[in-house]
């Protein structure tokens, strides 16, 4: 299967954007120089960028993740742009009111940072939790959509 590599330069470091045959697969932080990402989802990102929600109709491949941790992808790919969840609030959302640390562990394990935008969710108590990019980079993707959370 073939894939496309880019890179796009971002307030949030350099991100490597792969993109195969069933859309985005992953999105990675703070890659070396690359060619730059070009087409619909260099597009989206530099709307984001600008301060555009991603388009929800572009494709993320999630085949390879379980069950389980697609359907929590797909729930935090619905939370709007500018808003938070906890991760009690999707478990309920996804019918499994107990399973606030499954959401976490499923969380992050998420191939696409920012396009599912898993730096939307946050503890029950609104404060900031664990994020691949780091807690910093987590409050600045909140700020740049409107939200300051300490």
């Amino acid at each position: 299967m073939a894939t496309d590599y880019g890179t796009i330069a971002s307030p949030w470091g350099r991100l490597g954007i792969e993109i195969g045959a069933a859309g985005l697969r992953r999105v990675l932080f703070d890659v070396p120089p690359a060619s730059a990402l070009s087409g619909v989802w260099a597009e989206a990102f530099h709307a984001y960028i600008a301060g555009q929600p991603f388009p929800s109709a572009l494709p993320v491949d999630l085949t390879s993740a379980p069950p389980f941790t697609r359907r929590v992808l797909e729930a935090c790919r619905e939370i709007p742009f500018g808003d938070t969840n906890s991760y009690a609030e999707l478990a309920v959302r996804l019918g499994c009111p107990r399973a606030a640390r499954a959401v976490g562990q499923a969380l992050a394990r998420n191939p696409a940072p920012i396009i599912i935008p898993c730096h939307r969710v946050v503890g029950t108590n609104g404060q900031l939790t664990g994020f691949l990019g780091g807690l910093s980079r987590k409050q600045q993707l909140l700020r740049h959509e409107g939200l300051t959370i300490a």
